[in-house]
């Protein structure tokens, strides 16, 4: 799966002198972008008569370091294969020869990227206020 994170790209490029103190807010900032994907894949995935667990196999992982001056953040939002019918996560998202594909975990991250972006600036904001205070 991928998303358009030109603007996203952008942003990075323009947050040259962010603060040290910025890496608590992105985290805050990832963690709420991961809970709202992972939510709205899940509603969008209730429903499917032949996968009703489906949609609570649908987690997601935070990881991160901080330190050293930087912050390493990475979410990774989908099917948990050790919970019921997380297994059929591939072929409800990309399809088979039998079955179209969904793409509910595309639609699901498209439909969170304004707000991730928001939330990336909401949290240089916040590190700047701080910083000033």
């Amino acid at each position: 799966m991928g998303v358009d994170w030109r603007e996203f790209q952008e942003l990075i490029q323009d947050l040259e002198d962010v603060p040290e103190t910025a890496g608590k807010y992105i985290r805050k900032a990832v963690q709420v972008t991961a809970t709202k994907v992972k939510d709205h894949w899940r509603d969008q995935a209730k429903g499917l008569p032949h996968a009703p667990a489906f949609p609570f196999s649908i987690t997601y992982d935070l990881k991160g370091f901080q330190g050293f001056g930087s912050t390493v953040l990475s979410a990774e939002i989908g099917p948990d294969k050790g919970r019921r019918q997380g297994a059929l996560g591939n072929l409800i998202e990309f399809g088979s020869v039998n079955n179209a594909p969904q793409g509910l975990g595309q639609a699901a991250l498209n439909a969170n990227e304004a707000d991730f972006a928001t939330g990336i600036e909401k949290a240089i904001a916040d590190a700047h206020r701080e910083k000033n205070l």
